[in-house]
């Protein structure tokens, strides 16, 4: 057993694919655990209204900053695996998605910020929203995209903690009433374009690469390959992020800040199968024949940890502060959800996108979106925060059975 590990860890792909599930292993554990240390806080400080204009103002940059990441976690982590070897090719590939994203971060920003200003519900709040685009600022120009297309996930690690432990060391030092609740979008921005700045210094001094002049019509070719994936990527927001939103603005940013908090302890989930989604990716573009030991050993690992989050979820609830009516139901539902979306992860992600089906995903995600959004509205208004959950779940469950679905089907036609 033990010669059995040491073959194992002697191979350079096992080896590199232990070192990024460690380091993103560690990262999301920090970003799990920090926001975890700093919501009971932040409830307790700012109140669960001033806690909901946050919540809010976040689900409202989420719309923005899915159309500048542009599915770019997938597609151009794609295209680093696939040329990683190459300096030439790694220079062409960053310095067109870096141009590519700056032409859809001015975009966004010229909608966004008049939105911000017209919008009556967001005046009481204008500042929040107005500083909520410095984090969309600093998210955009973070390369992750690279990070994970070379396997180096140490770098997005370190990376991020910097940014998590200047945000925490910043809340608790620095928002002390219910009217500081505008350093909290300050301190996150602050902190994204920091870490961004270095993430760049890295890949110039480290990687060597530099950017090149990048002509308007290969970021709009950039645009056209991409986007299938970026439909992929931004569509889940009409049911997703939308909830969030709805429930903000039909039952108020108190119930947004309740419906947010809950929706936190299900991101410790999200979180775990964030890591091994992001990890397994770029190994099996490069080692299809992987993917049924993979997908077996994760979906049962998948299902002890949620039932492990079941057990203790009222033990979390009461130390954040969460109570109000139907809050495990609420929860329950939302688990189910999450159970559906790792299928999503694993038959989409890693199996249909990574042979390059993308259409197929494209098609399936839209179709859900638009149930989801049809729903959203009637279901917030006529069941409350629970028919928020409700809808989460039932979107998340056709995407999961329906990328089953497709993956049976082409499993069967022999198609890779």
């Amino acid at each position: 057993m033990i010669d059995k590990i040491r073959n194992i860890l002697r191979n350079k792909d096992n080896n590199q694919l232990i070192k990024n599930f460690f380091s993103l292993s560690v990262l999301k554990l920090i970003n799990a655990v920090l926001p975890f240390v700093t919501l009971p806080y932040l409830i307790k400080v700012l109140g669960m209204q001033q806690y909901g204009a946050i919540v809010l103002g976040l689900a409202l940059i989420a719309y923005f900053q899915a159309v500048t990441d542009y599915g770019f976690n997938l597609s151009a982590t794609r295209e680093i695996a696939k040329h990683r070897s190459s300096n030439n090719q790694l220079t062409l590939i960053y310095s067109k998605i870096m141009y590519t994203k700056a032409y859809l971060l001015t975009f966004v920003l010229l909608i966004l910020i008049p939105v911000i200003f017209i919008v009556p519900q967001f005046k009481e709040d204008l500042i929040v929203y107005l500083l909520m685009c410095l984090m969309l600022i600093g998210e955009t120009l973070f390369p992750e995209w690279f990070f994970r297309g070379v396997e180096k996930m140490g770098y997005i690690a370190g990376l991020n903690l910097i940014v998590k432990l200047s945000f925490t060391i910043g809340v608790f030092g620095l928002i002390n009433t219910p009217e500081d609740y505008w350093l909290y979008p300050l301190l996150l921005g602050v902190s994204y374009i920091a870490v961004a700045i270095i993430s760049h210094y890295i890949i110039f001094k480290n990687f060597k690469l530099r950017i090149v002049y990048i002509g308007l019509i290969r970021v709009k070719k950039t645009l056209k390959v991409g986007f299938p994936l970026f439909v992929n990527q931004f569509v889940p927001n009409l049911f997703n992020n939308t909830t969030n939103f709805l429930v903000g603005m039909i039952l108020g940013k108190t119930y947004a800040g309740y419906f947010g908090a809950t929706r936190q302890v299900v991101q410790l989930l999200t979180v775990f199968d964030s890591v091994v989604s992001s990890v397994a990716f770029p190994y099996l573009i490069r080692f299809k024949d992987k993917f049924h030991v993979f997908s077996k050993h994760y979906l049962i690992l998948v299902a002890i940890v949620s039932t492990f989050l079941v057990i203790v979820h009222q033990y979390i609830f009461d130390i954040i502060g969460i109570k109000y009516e139907y809050d495990s139901e609420v929860f329950y539902v939302l688990i189910l959800g999450f159970l559906s979306i790792v299928c999503y992860t694993v038959y989409s992600t890693n199996y249909l996108i990574s042979r390059g089906h993308d259409n197929i995903v494209m098609k399936l995600t839209i179709l859900t979106s638009l149930v989801g959004f049809i729903l959203s509205f009637p279901l917030i208004q006529y069941f409350g925060i629970l028919g928020g959950a409700m809808n989460i779940f039932i979107s998340q469950f056709i995407l999961g059975s329906g990328s089953y679905f497709y993956y049976k089907k082409i499993e069967k036609k022999g198609t890779l």
